[in-house]
């Protein structure tokens, strides 16, 4: 029997219990439509991400080659087949510079002219006028060329079709100055009068 009663009072508490947590919304009156606005909170905004510029040469980094958009400053520097280059500020000497990058072609249909003729056409688009700054060839008159590109079908096939123009200097001495074509500089930022206009 005396289990029985221990059964009963737990199922009694337990109704209670129901019945406590009920009784609030049982008693009280349904609170009518206010015609007083209620202030909702003005959701903050999120913070605009800042735009990554896709003009000009990269900032000071780490990049792979495909990633260099012409005008970088490169220190060290290997060749133009390195997968990585370290991209540093122009004002400060460097091993070499990106001068200029251009595209062979777009034409999804036109086939691979081989490594060779490639080759022989960069030598002018790389040293053409334009290419680069000719101030270069007075200060270092020890400066080669070298130049990064498609060399197979598979790449070309692949889209790849962009070539990248490095100076650097025989001496495998450092170059001080920026000597890309006026294209890929970096964009300056104007300088304001210091005279009031009046």
């Amino acid at each position: 029997m005396p289990v029985g009663v221990a059964v009963v009072a737990v199922l009694v508490l337990g109704g209670l219990f129901f019945l406590g947590t009920r009784l609030p919304g049982i008693l009280s009156p349904v609170a009518a439509p206010s015609s007083t606005p209620t202030v909702s909170e003005t959701p903050t905004p999120s913070p605009t991400p800042v735009p990554t510029s896709t003009a000009g040469p990269q900032l000071a980094g780490s990049f792979y080659w495909n990633e260099l958009r012409g005008g970088e400053c490169i220190s060290p520097f290997t060749s133009a087949w390195q997968q990585k280059f370290t991209v540093v500020d122009c004002s400060a000497a460097h091993s070499a510079q990106v001068t200029s990058r251009g595209s062979l072609g777009d034409d999804p249909a036109a086939a691979f002219p081989g490594q060779a003729v490639v080759a022989a056409q960069l030598n002018l688009l790389c040293q053409q006028a334009g290419a680069f700054d000719p101030a270069l060839l007075a200060a270092y008159p020890d400066v080669v060329w070298q130049a990064a590109y498609p060399v197979n079908d598979a790449q070309w096939k692949a889209g790849m079709r962009d070539y990248y123009c490095f100076v650097s200097r025989t001496s495998s001495g450092p170059i001080s100055g920026n000597f890309a074509a006026p294209a890929f500089r970096a964009p300056t930022t104007p300088t304001t009068p210091t005279t009031p206009v009046g």
